[in-house]
């Protein structure tokens, strides 16, 4: 009887041993997260403290009843093992999104391979012989000659090069070229600028090119200084580490002393300079040459200096709004998609699924006002995101699912110690935020002259002056 005693006295401070090193282990997961402010930290060590303090006086004496012991040891290492697995689960699965989203930055330029749609080609080695027609302009980075060179490598073809666009497709859609190779701006101005030609293509090949990553980080203490992100919001679905225009450019400028946000919206058509190119164009197509390129055109026309950015997508949008389970925005008028005619958005307070959501956030074609009206309900969509993020349980009850929703599809070059900081300090002070929102406004004008398709008469908003000055004067008293 003894021996047994001994014997299971032996195994529970194993057991016991066992127990503190997964204590100890989830201690340095939440002290290497970085989030918890120091009070929440003392709180939990002291009450796990007077818990293991408990239990070592119910288990150390020796008149204590072995079964009442095992009770005891089996409950404290049921109540480790849940610390553990929180910590392995919930706290690794934080650390590892913020390192994943920050260390993302790597952009790659897509080039297609594209022939009609109604073609019965339907794999590049059907293009072997080929004539293939190329579009030979400014648009991209400068990668045409690299993604020439590696379909070199997978078919022989006679190259066309082209100095207008509209007659390149015409000669595809005549069958003087088999098929074109184009990248993703070139693919956007058909689908949206030169869609009245009503031609339809589809994808034989495509062709990835890593583009190299050029730092934009401007760090501030971003718990007492303020400093603005520019959020650039690409019109696809899936990865985000495609160069491509970018249908959402906002900034947020964080006041984070008094815990307020500025939405500054600026039209996807705003014709703008690009400083470091030399030239006008759309907000929108700035996102084919680099976020730097976005990034560069809003400091100057806001007069600012962005110290971070975030890229999103149709799926973000999607994904997020889903995993809080859904956001209300106020709606001043009904309206339905042009486009989705069965999409439709009653007036007054709305609830939107994420599908829904992205639906509300996209649509132009139907308000007069077209994409002035466009941004306000982006702006309405991100601030109820916010809200229910910052204001409510959804954060904690969703929290792996909105991490899993956002991991693909997100992409910052806010650093890990900013992140958790701000994580820090709104757990520290659960404090809303107050958010206020301004878009600028323009003119309608048709004009040759873009940098992207010089001589081609598109469609962009000219520059309100009044209404830049007001923007920026706001964005100064943020940061002031």
């Amino acid at each position: 009887m003894e021996k047994k005693r001994i014997m299971i006295n032996n195994i529970c401070k194993a057991v016991n041993i066992i127990s503190l090193i997964l204590t100890v282990i989830f201690f340095i997961y939440v002290i290497n997260l970085k989030m918890l402010p120091i009070k929440y930290l003392i709180i939990l060590f002291v009450g796990i403290a007077i818990l293991y303090s408990l239990f070592l006086l119910l288990v150390i004496p020796k008149n204590i009843k072995i079964g009442f012991k095992i009770t005891a040891t089996v409950f404290m290492f049921v109540i480790s093992l849940i610390l553990f697995l929180f910590s392995f689960i919930y706290i690794d699965k934080a650390i590892d999104f913020i390192d994943k989203i920050g260390n993302s930055v790597v952009q790659k330029e897509n080039y297609y391979l594209v022939v009609l749609n109604e073609s019965e080609k339907s794999n590049i080695e059907q293009l072997d012989n080929s004539v293939v027609g190329v579009y030979n302009s400014n648009l991209g980075l400068g990668n045409l000659d690299k993604a020439l060179k590696l379909l070199k490598n997978k078919i022989s073809f006679e190259k066309v090069e082209y100095n207008d666009l509209k007659l390149m497709l015409t000669d595809l859609n005549n069958g003087v070229v088999s098929a074109v190779l184009i990248n993703d701006s070139i693919s956007s101005i058909i689908e949206s600028d030169l869609s009245y030609l009503n031609i339809s293509i589809k994808k034989i090949d495509t062709i990835s090119i890593l583009v190299e990553h050029v730092d934009l980080v401007k760090y501030v203490d971003v718990t007492n200084t303020p400093f603005n992100i520019y959020i650039a919001g690409s019109d696809r679905y899936g990865s985000i580490d495609k160069i491509t225009n970018t249908d959402v450019n906002m900034v947020i400028t964080v006041d984070p002393v008094n815990n307020k946000l500025l939405l500054t919206s600026v039209p996807r058509d705003y014709y703008v300079n690009l400083p470091n190119l030399g030239g006008m164009d759309k907000i929108t197509h700035a996102g084919y040459y680099g976020t730097q390129t976005s990034v560069k055109a809003i400091e100057d026309l806001l007069d600012i200096e962005v110290n971070y950015y975030a890229k999103v997508n149709f799926s973000t949008v999607e994904e997020v709004v889903n995993a809080i389970g859904g956001i209300t925005v106020y709606n001043e008028f009904s309206f339905c998609m042009v486009e989705s005619p069965d999409v439709c958005f009653g007036a007054g307070n709305i609830h939107l699924d994420g599908y829904r959501a992205l639906m509300y956030a996209r649509e132009r074609k139907t308000f007069a006002t077209g994409d002035v009206q466009r941004v306000k309900n982006q702006q309405k969509v991100l601030t109820a995101v916010i809200k229910k993020i910052t204001g409510s349980t959804s954060i904690i009850t969703n929290y792996a699912e909105i991490l899993d929703s956002v991991s693909n599809n997100f992409n910052t070059n806010l650093d890990y110690e900013s992140i958790s900081s701000l994580v820090r300090k709104q757990l520290n002070d659960m404090k809303g935020w107050t958010i206020d929102s301004q878009n600028l406004t323009g003119f309608d004008l048709y004009t040759t002259e873009t940098y992207s398709y010089p001589g081609m008469n598109l469609y962009v908003m000219q520059q309100n002056e009044k209404s830049v000055n007001q923007a920026r004067e706001k964005i100064k008293e943020f940061m002031n």
